[in-house]
Protein backbone atom coordinates (compact mmCIF):
# COMPACT_ATOMS: atom_id res chain seq x y z
CA UNK A 1 0.00 0.00 0.00
CA UNK A 2 2.83 2.42 0.84
CA UNK A 3 4.59 1.84 -2.47
CA UNK A 4 1.30 2.17 -4.32
CA UNK A 5 0.69 5.52 -2.65
CA UNK A 6 4.15 6.76 -3.48
CA UNK A 7 3.59 6.45 -7.21
CA UNK A 8 0.86 9.07 -6.94
CA UNK A 9 3.53 11.73 -6.49
CA UNK A 10 3.96 13.75 -9.64
CA UNK A 11 6.64 16.20 -10.55
CA UNK A 12 5.26 19.54 -11.71
CA UNK A 13 8.90 20.55 -12.25
CA UNK A 14 11.92 18.31 -12.78
CA UNK A 15 13.42 19.98 -9.70
CA UNK A 16 10.37 20.17 -7.45
CA UNK A 17 8.11 17.31 -6.41
CA UNK A 18 4.61 18.53 -5.62
CA UNK A 19 1.44 16.70 -4.60
CA UNK A 20 -1.95 18.39 -4.51
CA UNK A 21 -3.61 17.37 -1.27
CA UNK A 22 -7.04 16.80 0.19
CA UNK A 23 -6.25 17.30 3.89
CA UNK A 24 -5.42 20.35 6.05
CA UNK A 25 -1.80 19.21 6.11
CA UNK A 26 1.20 20.54 4.17
CA UNK A 27 4.54 18.69 4.27
CA UNK A 28 7.61 20.47 2.94
CA UNK A 29 11.23 19.32 2.66
CA UNK A 30 13.59 21.97 1.27
CA UNK A 31 17.03 20.48 1.89
CA UNK A 32 17.02 16.81 0.87
CA UNK A 33 17.68 17.16 -2.85
CA UNK A 34 20.88 16.41 -4.74
CA UNK A 35 20.24 17.61 -8.31
CA UNK A 36 22.14 20.44 -9.96
CA UNK A 37 20.10 23.32 -11.39
CA UNK A 38 20.69 23.50 -15.15
CA UNK A 39 22.37 26.78 -15.89
CA UNK A 40 22.74 27.46 -12.20
CA UNK A 41 25.82 28.34 -10.19
CA UNK A 42 26.89 27.07 -6.79
CA UNK A 43 26.07 29.49 -4.01
CA UNK A 44 28.85 31.56 -2.47
CA UNK A 45 29.04 32.72 1.10
CA UNK A 46 27.91 36.32 0.87
CA UNK A 47 28.04 36.80 4.62
CA UNK A 48 24.54 35.49 5.16
CA UNK A 49 23.72 34.27 8.65
CA UNK A 50 24.07 30.48 8.97
CA UNK A 51 25.31 29.93 5.41
CA UNK A 52 24.95 26.17 4.80
CA UNK A 53 25.17 24.04 1.65
CA UNK A 54 25.07 20.49 3.05
CA UNK A 55 22.17 18.12 2.36
CA UNK A 56 19.70 17.19 5.10
CA UNK A 57 20.15 13.53 4.28
CA UNK A 58 16.98 11.52 3.58
CA UNK A 59 14.61 14.28 4.68
CA UNK A 60 13.08 14.07 1.20
CA UNK A 61 12.53 10.34 1.70
CA UNK A 62 11.02 10.96 5.13
CA UNK A 63 8.60 13.53 3.66
CA UNK A 64 7.47 11.18 0.88
CA UNK A 65 7.13 8.19 3.19
CA UNK A 66 5.17 10.19 5.76
CA UNK A 67 2.79 11.43 3.07
CA UNK A 68 2.27 7.88 1.85
CA UNK A 69 1.55 6.71 5.40
CA UNK A 70 -1.02 9.48 5.85
CA UNK A 71 -2.73 8.51 2.62
CA UNK A 72 -2.62 4.83 3.53
CA UNK A 73 -4.36 5.59 6.84
CA UNK A 74 -6.91 8.14 5.62
CA UNK A 75 -7.41 7.45 1.94
CA UNK A 76 -6.57 11.11 1.30
CA UNK A 77 -3.36 12.89 0.36
CA UNK A 78 -1.67 15.68 2.28
CA UNK A 79 -0.13 18.52 0.31
CA UNK A 80 3.57 17.92 -0.32
CA UNK A 81 6.36 20.10 -1.72
CA UNK A 82 9.80 18.46 -1.86
CA UNK A 83 12.97 20.03 -3.26
CA UNK A 84 14.92 17.76 -5.60
CA UNK A 85 17.63 20.36 -6.21
CA UNK A 86 20.81 20.53 -4.17
CA UNK A 87 21.22 23.12 -1.48
CA UNK A 88 24.58 23.91 -3.05
CA UNK A 89 22.63 25.68 -5.80
CA UNK A 90 19.59 26.95 -3.94
CA UNK A 91 18.32 27.28 -0.38
CA UNK A 92 14.59 27.93 -0.37
CA UNK A 93 14.51 28.16 3.42
CA UNK A 94 16.23 31.53 3.22
CA UNK A 95 15.07 34.85 1.74
CA UNK A 96 15.68 34.91 -2.01
CA UNK A 97 18.43 37.51 -1.76
CA UNK A 98 20.64 35.11 0.23
CA UNK A 99 19.21 31.75 -0.89
CA UNK A 100 19.40 32.10 -4.67
CA UNK A 101 22.19 33.34 -6.95
CA UNK A 102 21.57 33.82 -10.66
CA UNK A 103 18.43 33.79 -12.76
CA UNK A 104 18.15 29.99 -13.00
CA UNK A 105 18.12 29.52 -9.23
CA UNK A 106 15.77 32.46 -8.70
CA UNK A 107 13.26 30.94 -11.14
CA UNK A 108 13.26 27.62 -9.26
CA UNK A 109 13.02 29.50 -5.94
CA UNK A 110 9.88 31.25 -7.16
CA UNK A 111 8.33 28.01 -8.38
CA UNK A 112 8.99 26.24 -5.07
CA UNK A 113 7.40 29.00 -3.03
CA UNK A 114 4.53 29.38 -5.50
CA UNK A 115 3.75 25.71 -4.84
CA UNK A 116 3.92 26.14 -1.06
CA UNK A 117 1.71 29.24 -1.23
CA UNK A 118 -0.79 27.38 -3.40
CA UNK A 119 -0.94 24.59 -0.82
CA UNK A 120 -1.39 26.96 2.13
CA UNK A 121 -4.04 29.00 0.34
CA UNK A 122 -5.96 25.87 -0.67
CA UNK A 123 -5.90 24.53 2.89
CA UNK A 124 -7.16 27.85 4.28
CA UNK A 125 -9.90 28.09 1.65
CA UNK A 126 -11.21 24.60 2.35
CA UNK A 127 -10.61 24.14 6.08
CA UNK A 128 -9.99 27.59 7.54
CA UNK A 129 -6.88 26.34 9.30
CA UNK A 130 -4.16 23.77 8.76
CA UNK A 131 -0.73 22.52 9.74
CA UNK A 132 2.50 22.89 7.78
CA UNK A 133 5.40 20.63 8.78
CA UNK A 134 8.79 21.66 7.39
CA UNK A 135 11.11 18.64 7.60
CA UNK A 136 14.84 19.14 8.22
CA UNK A 137 17.81 17.23 9.57
CA UNK A 138 20.34 18.20 12.22
CA UNK A 139 23.60 16.55 13.26
CA UNK A 140 24.14 17.83 16.80
CA UNK A 141 21.79 15.47 18.67
CA UNK A 142 21.08 12.21 16.80
CA UNK A 143 18.21 11.06 19.02
CA UNK A 144 16.41 14.41 19.25
CA UNK A 145 13.91 16.29 17.09
CA UNK A 146 14.12 20.03 17.62
CA UNK A 147 10.94 22.05 17.31
CA UNK A 148 11.16 25.36 15.46
CA UNK A 149 8.29 27.82 15.75
CA UNK A 150 10.15 31.08 16.37
CA UNK A 151 9.31 30.44 20.02
CA UNK A 152 5.62 29.76 19.30
CA UNK A 153 5.17 32.71 16.95
CA UNK A 154 4.47 30.55 13.87
CA UNK A 155 1.72 28.63 15.70
CA UNK A 156 -0.11 31.73 16.89
CA UNK A 157 -3.70 30.81 17.77
CA UNK A 158 -3.01 27.11 18.30
CA UNK A 159 -4.66 26.38 21.62
CA UNK A 160 -2.95 23.05 22.29
CA UNK A 161 0.65 22.77 21.12
CA UNK A 162 1.98 19.89 23.19
CA UNK A 163 -0.94 18.42 25.15
CA UNK A 164 -1.49 14.63 25.19
CA UNK A 165 -3.81 14.72 22.17
CA UNK A 166 -1.95 17.44 20.22
CA UNK A 167 0.26 16.81 17.20
CA UNK A 168 3.50 17.27 19.14
CA UNK A 169 2.14 15.53 22.23
CA UNK A 170 1.20 12.43 20.23
CA UNK A 171 4.55 12.44 18.48
CA UNK A 172 6.36 12.59 21.80
CA UNK A 173 4.13 9.88 23.31
CA UNK A 174 5.12 7.60 20.41
CA UNK A 175 8.73 7.74 21.55
CA UNK A 176 10.05 10.66 19.51
CA UNK A 177 12.19 12.93 21.70
CA UNK A 178 11.03 16.50 21.06
CA UNK A 179 12.93 19.55 22.27
CA UNK A 180 11.54 21.52 24.01
CA UNK A 181 9.61 18.66 25.63
CA UNK A 182 5.84 18.77 26.06
CA UNK A 183 6.32 19.35 29.78
CA UNK A 184 8.41 22.42 28.95
CA UNK A 185 6.57 23.44 25.80
CA UNK A 186 6.94 27.16 26.48
CA UNK A 187 10.71 27.00 26.96
CA UNK A 188 12.90 28.81 24.46
CA UNK A 189 13.81 26.83 21.36
CA UNK A 190 17.35 26.16 20.18
CA UNK A 191 18.28 29.55 18.65
CA UNK A 192 20.01 27.87 15.67
CA UNK A 193 17.00 25.66 14.92
CA UNK A 194 14.03 27.77 15.95
CA UNK A 195 12.34 28.03 12.56
CA UNK A 196 13.59 29.37 9.24
CA UNK A 197 12.13 31.24 6.31
CA UNK A 198 9.39 28.71 5.48
CA UNK A 199 7.63 28.76 8.84
CA UNK A 200 8.33 32.47 9.21
CA UNK A 201 6.59 33.11 5.87
CA UNK A 202 3.63 30.72 6.07
CA UNK A 203 3.01 30.59 9.82
CA UNK A 204 -0.25 31.53 11.51
CA UNK A 205 1.16 34.83 12.75
CA UNK A 206 0.15 36.04 9.28
CA UNK A 207 -3.50 36.52 8.25
CA UNK A 208 -2.91 34.26 5.22
CA UNK A 209 -0.91 31.61 7.11
CA UNK A 210 -1.48 28.30 8.88
CA UNK A 211 0.12 26.69 11.94
CA UNK A 212 3.71 26.00 10.89
CA UNK A 213 6.33 23.90 12.66
CA UNK A 214 9.90 23.18 11.60
CA UNK A 215 11.06 19.74 12.74
CA UNK A 216 14.81 19.09 12.82
CA UNK A 217 15.25 15.32 12.91
CA UNK A 218 18.41 13.80 14.35
CA UNK A 219 20.27 11.17 12.35
CA UNK A 220 18.78 8.26 14.33
CA UNK A 221 15.31 9.08 13.00
CA UNK A 222 16.59 9.53 9.43
CA UNK A 223 18.57 6.30 9.13
CA UNK A 224 17.38 4.23 6.18
CA UNK A 225 16.03 1.44 8.41
CA UNK A 226 14.40 3.92 10.80
CA UNK A 227 12.49 6.01 8.26
CA UNK A 228 9.43 3.71 7.98
CA UNK A 229 8.88 3.83 11.75
CA UNK A 230 9.59 7.56 11.99
CA UNK A 231 7.19 8.23 9.12
CA UNK A 232 4.45 6.09 10.67
CA UNK A 233 4.70 7.96 13.98
CA UNK A 234 4.70 11.31 12.22
CA UNK A 235 1.74 10.30 10.05
CA UNK A 236 -0.29 9.08 13.04
CA UNK A 237 0.17 12.42 14.78
CA UNK A 238 -0.72 14.32 11.59
CA UNK A 239 -3.84 12.19 11.12
CA UNK A 240 -4.98 13.11 14.61
CA UNK A 241 -4.58 16.79 13.79
CA UNK A 242 -6.55 16.37 10.57
CA UNK A 243 -9.39 14.65 12.44
CA UNK A 244 -9.76 17.43 15.01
Amino acid sequence: MILAALVLFRALSPLIETVEGELPIVITAPHGGTMAIPGGIERSNTGAKQFVTVTDTRTDVLARTTAAEVENATGKKPWVVVAKFSRKYLDVNRPVEVGAEGDAAKAVYKEYHDDVRKAVDAVRAKFGKGLLIDIHGQGSAPETVFRGTQNLKTVTGLSDLAGPTSFLGLLEASGVAISPTSAMAHDKENPKLDGGYTVQTYGSQHPDGIYSIQLEFGATYRATKAIPETAKKLATALQAFANN
